[in-house]
């Protein structure tokens, strides 16, 4: 077993004694290392004591603080100091920051060469010099097994045993698994654990009377790397650990490498469907090689108020837990399929931001519906965003009124019938026709109001109003020809027909 502080201070031969930090008596030593510059760290590798006769330090109480909080962030378990020779005096600063970060701050004697110091942890460690060479094999022999079909979860799963750890791979954004399961006792138990901090080097505390490690895993994307042990007794070694990292950062590489191209295939996929240039028969295979064979689907959709939002792992995240799906970013939404059950949209809404609001079609229940179903989502979501829900169901809710149509198909009749012939004259006038008119309908048809808005003449309104009648055949002083310009402009707005008629 790796030795600690405390067994080097309760070594009479070394005198030495704790002067500040404490709490991390318990911290283990794989090596005693002399330095005298300012940055030591890029010659660290985490677990040792750096001994110094203090020539390192500055009267500065910042100075020194730094000088503490960079030994620490490596991973270093304590910093001996020689007795007597050219330190300066310790600041306050610099032993509270040693208590708060549970970093040990030693004063060795001046009559003890460093040499001695070396030599005790060198002595005390030697007997796992094999055991580590050993375990190293073993971990670089996963990376073999890693390019064959062995899953990220069997791949921790084995490390773990090589080291007889309990070993997660954490996402440090939302303090959830990658790979392996994690259950929510856990996570709960270990929340204070657990930290954002996406470059943390290596972090030991102890849980349930565990040694238990958190450090970075060298990959790009964003991970952690969490150890505990299994024994009560023993920690693993920081040498080791460090070799484990770097297989967990290979596995992370390869399984984001994997999904990003089933990410890219689903997204082409979704598109295919949307956009009817996929066959039935065709999307049907493509849809079981991704997970969606059986049971019913659903579109959903999902915007934060039309403004980017974060979901650069979701792909990884719904594939963590299970759930076969497709995506696509188009026309400023987030589109998803993936089977229509109250688990799989509730882990979506979990996994988003909380200002995403989500629109979802009624059930997919053939390929040729697809454009409907993102019809429908689509309306769903604008229902959510006016009755400001989180999530809008189309099958619970009308999309706009009772009295409009409930699938594109209908919507685009109505708009052909009604405002067709409006449409058509509008195009080279850069639609202010139909802005004309749907600024007055939405001004319960004051003429005052309406011009206002339009930053135009009553009279230029006039004319144009007396235009739209002749255009459609409608009198805009009956209630019933401007009900059905008013349900038509709403269909068309649906359909996104329509822009900037603000």
């Amino acid at each position: 077993m790796t030795i600690t502080v405390r067994e080097l201070i309760n070594n009479p031969h070394l005198k030495t004694t704790i002067i500040a930090g404490t709490t991390g008596l318990e911290n283990e030593v794989t090596w005693a290392h002399v330095c005298e510059l300012k940055d030591p760290t890029p010659w660290l590798t985490g677990g040792e004591i750096v001994m110094t006769n203090g020539l390192v330090f500055t009267d500065n109480e910042k100075d020194q603080e730094a000088y503490l909080h960079l030994l620490w962030k490596a991973g270093a378990s304590g910093l001996a100091i020689g007795k007597d020779l050219h330190a300066p005096e310790l600041s306050d600063g610099l032993l509270l920051a040693a208590n708060h970060k549970g970093f040990p701050i030693l004063l060795t004697d001046y009559d003890v060469p460093w040499i001695a110091f070396s030599k005790a942890v060198s002595i005390a460690n030697s007997n796992q010099d094999h055991a580590q060479v050993v375990q190293a094999l073993r971990i670089y022999d996963i990376v073999r097994e890693s390019i064959q079909n062995t899953t990220p979860d069997q791949i921790v799963d084995k490390l773990g045993e090589i080291i007889n750890c309990d070993m997660y791979v954490i996402d440090p954004v939302n303090k959830k698994p990658l790979f392996n399961h994690l259950n929510n006792d856990l996570i709960d138990n270990l929340k204070d654990i657990l930290t954002s901090n996406k470059s943390i080097s290596i972090r030991r505390l102890k849980w349930n009377g565990r040694a238990t490690v958190l450090m970075s895993v060298p990959s790009y994307r964003p991970a952690q790397l969490l150890v505990i042990s299994r024994s009560l007794t023993d920690s693993p070694n920081n040498l080791v650990l460090r070799h484990v990292a770097t297989v967990a950062g290979l596995v992370v590489e390869k399984n984001t490498t994997i999904h990003e191209r089933q990410r890219r295939l689903g997204s082409e996929i979704l598109a295919g469907m949307i956009e009817g240039q996929i066959t039935d028969e065709a999307a049907s295979i493509l849809l079981a090689e991704h997970g969606l064979k059986e049971g019913p689907l659903c579109m959903v959709v999902c915007s934060a108020d039309g403004q980017p939002f974060e979901h650069s792992w979701l792909h990884v995240h719904l594939h963590a837990q299970g759930i076969p799906h497709l995506l696509t970013y188009r026309e400023n939404v987030l589109l998803v399929l993936l089977p229509m059950t109250e688990k799989t949209l509730t882990s979506l809404q979990d996994e988003l931001p909380s200002n995403v609001r989500m629109g979802v079609s009624d059930t997919l229940d053939r390929i040729s519906r697809s454009p409907d179903a993102y019809q429908e989502s689509l309306w769903a979501l604008r229902s959510a965003e006016t009755h400001n829900k989180s999530i809008v169901y189309y099958r619970e809710e009308l999309p706009i009124s009772p009295f409009l149509p409930r699938n594109r198909v209908e919507a685009q009749q109505l708009v052909d019938n009604i405002l067709g012939e409006l449409l058509i004259y509008d195009t080279g006038c850069d639609n202010q026709m139909i802005k004309t008119l749907y600024i007055y309908l939405r001004e319960n048809r004051s003429w005052k109001s309406a011009a206002q808005e339009l930053h135009i003449h009553k009279q230029t309104l006039v004319y144009r109003i007396k235009r739209i009648e002749e255009i459609t055949g409608r009198d805009l002083n009956n209630i019933t020809d401007v009900s059905e310009l008013w349900f038509a402009l709403q269909a068309a707005l649906h359909l996104h027909l329509l822009q900037d008629l603000s």
